[in-house]
């Protein structure tokens, strides 16, 4: 394979969130870019839960009977409804600003939670949200 289709190749899983880049020798972890919907609600940004969470190691599953979104890692469990204003995370009730909601068969969830809910860092950046785990790995989605 020449290196210009290998190039184009690899640019094309990157952007569909198939692939990641290694970081610069000076960061750790490793660059991750993800395209998705811009979905705003009352000032609010949500995001697609399943490739984010994903990203970060949890487990996702869905229910379509209750349209409820589980996440779950070694220390949490968080479970979110579509069109509810309420969370649980390990059995403690939250409420949410805005609720989960189904868009374009995905479920995106309030930008907000998903900072204060993991231990990660989730800078909203105007058409973008940078999500940095602990362990130096970056998550840049760009909003469309």
């Amino acid at each position: 394979m020449s290196r210009a289709v290998a190039v184009v190749l690899l640019a094309t899983l990157v952007m569909a969130g198939i692939a990641s880049v290694p970081r610069p020798a000076d960061a750790q972890g490793v660059y991750v870019e993800l395209s998705i919907p811009r979905v705003e609600e009352r000032g609010r940004v949500l995001i697609q839960m399943r490739e984010i969470f994903e990203w970060l190691g949890w487990a996702v599953e869905w229910d379509p009977w209750e349209r409820a979104i589980t996440a779950y890692d070694e220390d949490y469990t968080m479970t979110m409804w579509v069109n509810n204003y309420q969370a649980i995370v390990n059995g403690e009730g939250y409420a949410l600003d805005v609720p989960p909601r189904l868009l374009y068969n995905k479920t995106f969830v309030p930008l907000r939670f998903v900072s204060e809910v993991t231990d990660c860092q989730v800078d909203y950046l105007g058409n973008a949200v940078q999500v940095t785990d602990i362990d130096g790995s970056v998550l840049m989605v760009y909003l469309q």
